[in-house]
């Protein structure tokens, strides 16, 4: 977790801020104010402290806002710097990605792929894409079967020896999936 530690030491009635951190690029700012979960002051002259608690950021949900890990959206003004998943899908879908998230992002990662986006439609259909543009596309309602599938494509043979021309992978068929090859 990330805190953050203000020091306010009074030498004859000279002030000095010090900021400590335990991450060099924290949330919070005059910009982004919200990303403040909690705040506490610790007293002890001559020192004063206040332990600044940050929310965690999960992935860019929308335009705007950014969802954390205890599943808060939280408008967001810039996407500057920040290497985040980006999540287009409605509200009703938050608990659905922050109980499939990070298992999506191993499975993907232990093939060497990245995790860009997140595309989650109205009528059950979900839509990954890593970063260099390949799809797999896969229900929502039956996510347990398609994961243990997508494990086993990715670790094949023939995953590995159609990884430069692979398009897309999709699930979602009773023959464990369709594969599209690039041009």
């Amino acid at each position: 977790m990330k805190f953050l530690t203000f020091i306010v030491m009074i030498f004859s009635s000279t002030f000095v801020l010090s900021e400590v951190f335990e991450d060099p690029k924290p949330l919070f700012s005059k910009h982004n104010p919200n990303f403040v979960e909690s705040s506490k002051e610790v007293n002890s002259w001559p020192i004063k402290r206040l332990h600044v608690k940050e929310f965690q950021p999960l992935a860019f949900w929308g335009k705007d806002q950014i969802l954390t890990q205890s599943g808060r959206l939280l408008k967001f003004k810039t996407k500057e710097n920040l290497k985040l998943v980006n999540i287009e899908a409605n509200r009703n879908n938050i608990d659905f990605v922050l109980r499939y998230f990070f298992e999506l992002n191993q499975i993907l990662k232990g093939s060497n792929l990245v995790l860009n986006r997140i595309l989650i439609e109205e009528f059950d259909l979900m839509t990954l894409e890593d970063n260099s543009g390949i799809r797999f596309h896969m229900n929502k309602s039956k996510i347990e079967i398609q994961l243990e599938n997508l494990k086993t494509f990715l670790k094949s043979e023939y995953f590995n020896n159609i990884k430069d021309t692979f398009s897309y992978l999709d699930l979602r068929y009773q023959n464990k999936g369709a594969i599209g090859l690039r041009d």
